[in-house]
């Protein structure tokens, strides 16, 4: 699936979760507001379609395979020293300047014309350091994070950007694409991971497009969106969520679930860092108390 192949036809009253990205700790943070929702009874797994943006396609994969329980209870069991659950932070996370790769991504798109020409620019960015290195790493760092090697049961859509082309993609189980792989290449955040390659291709964080990709939902009637922090309402790179909502004015109804403020604050300044786990698994379960009525009306 591409830009092109987005469309808001709906062929039935169904119902989509679009889950954004946030690095770990938005890893953790939906992961904890989720649980929170299907503790209170939320038939959250009901949904006919999951969209997973980098973060989200960790956690979509999970909500889609019924093992969210078991991942909040390893998130909540974490603690400094004791790390029972696999670490998907990059290595030297702590050194990461995240304010250089996000000014370098900026630069890229002021220089540009047109969002897929600014998100291939971007791509050039995040190949330059990597070019030389293959996926193994990245592989291993995100397979235990899944509960199995196969694609779950239901309809999963995980997104990607062509590293090279800057073309839009969205995996799901009918692709040429290893699950591990998908989930992979769509955390693959500039100057931060390599891009994954698939049928030949390097593919990176498909938050580089937007940071919750809502319109690859837009053949549904119902979405729900968890987002762990407000977008802009202009972006170059690719459709910002209150862009999103715009358009699907009268065609789709979308509810928005964003971090509030003591969740953002759990996320610290760098949210990559494996010490705001716990944290932010904290954050999401206690917002799950505080929202769980709007959703509920909106959800059924």
């Amino acid at each position: 699936m591409s830009d092109e192949d987005i469309r808001p036809d709906q062929s039935g009253p169904r119902r989509a979760i679009v889950l954004g990205g946030g690095g770990v700790a938005g890893i953790a943070w939906e992961t904890g507001l989720l649980t929170g929702l299907l503790q209170h009874g939320i038939d959250l797994q009901a949904a006919d379609v999951i969209v997973g943006t980098s973060a989200g396609s960790v956690v979509g994969v999970n909500l889609r395979a019924g093992s969210l329980d078991d991942t909040f209870a390893s998130l909540m069991a974490d603690s400094d020293g004791d790390r029972p659950v696999a670490d998907p932070s990059p290595a030297g996370a702590e050194d990461r300047d995240l304010s250089r790769t996000m000014k370098a991504i900026m630069a890229g798109i002021a220089s540009t014309e047109g969002e897929a020409a600014a998100r291939r620019t971007i791509g050039e960015l995040a190949r330059e350091d990597y070019q030389r290195s293959d996926d193994r790493e990245s592989l291993a760092r995100i397979a235990p994070l899944l509960p199995s090697e196969q694609w779950p049961e239901g309809e999963l859509r995980i997104t990607a950007v062509d590293a090279e082309t800057g073309h839009f993609t969205v995996f799901d189980r009918d692709s040429d694409a290893e699950l591990a792989s998908a989930v992979a290449a769509s955390c693959a955040v500039p100057g931060v991971f390599k891009p994954i390659t698939i049928g030949g291709h390097p593919y990176m964080d498909g938050g580089m497009r937007s940071s919750t990709n809502a319109d690859v939902a837009a053949d549904c009637a119902s979405i729900l969106v968890i987002a762990c922090s407000p977008e802009p309402p202009v972006s170059g790179t690719g459709p910002t969520l209150p862009a999103t909502i715009d358009t699907l004015r009268g065609i789709s109804d979308v509810f928005v679930v964003e971090a509030d403020e003591e969740s953002t604050l759990a996320f610290g300044a760098n949210p990559l860092l494996m010490h705001t786990r716990r944290a932010s698994a904290e954050a999401g379960r206690r917002q799950a108390d505080l929202v769980v009525e709007a959703v509920r009306a909106f959800w059924g």
